[in-house]
C-alpha cells in the first residue's frame, strides 16, 4: 500500500496528465529530467515532486496517535521560449481551476490550495524558462500508516 504522501503526488501527477481542457508535454516525478534533451512537443515540462512537510499529533498515546500533516507538492514548469506573462498566468489558472475540482485529492486529503507561484526568468537557461507552483495539502494519518 502506498504511504499518503505518496498517493497525494501520484494524484497530482495523474490528474495533469489526464485532463483535455489545456496542452501539457511532458509530466514527470523524476528529477532527473534533461531539460534541453527534450523534444518541442515535450514543452510545457512539468515535474512534480512532494516537498517540505509540517507534522504535529492530534492525539495522544500509544501506536494508534492521529497526525495532521500540511505537505508542499512543488511543481516546476519549464517552458521552451520565453512565455509572455499572459500565457504564464492562463497556464496557472488552468491548473488551479483542475486541482479545485477535488481539494480532497480523491478523498486522500482534507484540502489543498496554491499557496506560492515563484517565476524565474533568467537568461543563463535560455531557451528554457522555469517557474515553480508551491501546492500545500493537509491531510490526517494515523502514525504507522502514512
Amino acid at each position: 500500500m502506498a504511504s499518503i504522501r505518496e498517493s497525494i503526488s501520484d494524484w497530482f501527477v495523474t490528474e495533469v496528465k489526464s485532463q483535455t481542457d489545456f496542452r501539457v508535454g511532458t509530466v514527470t516525478r523524476e528529477p532527473g529530467i534533461n531539460i534541453p534533451d527534450l523534444a518541442k512537443t515535450a514543452f510545457p515540462a512539468v515535474l512534480i515532486e512532494s516537498a517540505n512537510e509540517t507534522r504535529e499529533d492530534i492525539t495522544q498515546g500509544g501506536p494508534s496517535i492521529v497526525r495532521q500533516s500540511t505537505m508542499d507538492v512543488q511543481m516546476t514548469v519549464w517552458f521552451q521560449n520565453k512565455p509572455n506573462d499572459t500565457v504564464r498566468n492562463e497556464f496557472i489558472d488552468q491548473l488551479e481551476a483542475l486541482y479545485d475540482a477535488d481539494r480532497t485529492c480523491d478523498g486522500v486529503a482534507m484540502d489543498l490550495q496554491l499557496v506560492r507561484v515563484e517565476v524565474t526568468d533568467t537568461t543563463e537557461a535560455a531557451p528554457y524558462y522555469k517557474m515553480a507552483l508551491i501546492w500545500q495539502v493537509q491531510y490526517m494519518y494515523q502514525r504507522g500508516l502514512a
